[in-house]
């Protein structure tokens, strides 16, 4: 699988991460100056903000927004009679 991406850290290997989780540890700020990144198959290492710049980005994805309905006109309540005592 070609998606898979290696982690270094003081000199430690992590990994296989999906490039998706390490896209989510760059947004929720778990990436350090010191991490560096190699996708599998490659024998090089790239600092995570150069990385970054090279990964494809997935496609946002598109969300519908519901559509603003005008409200319903409410019917007149029904009259309640009142008896004759």
């Amino acid at each position: 699988m070609k998606d898979l991406v290696y982690l270094s850290r003081a000199f430690v290997e992590f990994g296989p991460f999906a490039k998706k989780e390490i896209l989510d540890f760059q947004k929720r700020g778990l990436l350090t100056e010191t991490d560096y990144l190699r996708d599998e198959g490659s024998d090089s290492w790239v600092h995570y903000q150069e990385w970054l710049t090279v990964v494809p980005m997935p496609a946002p994805k598109l969300v519908k927004k519901a559509t603003e309905k005008a409200p319903a006109a409410k019917a007149p309540a029904a009259k309640k009679s009142k008896k004759a005592a």
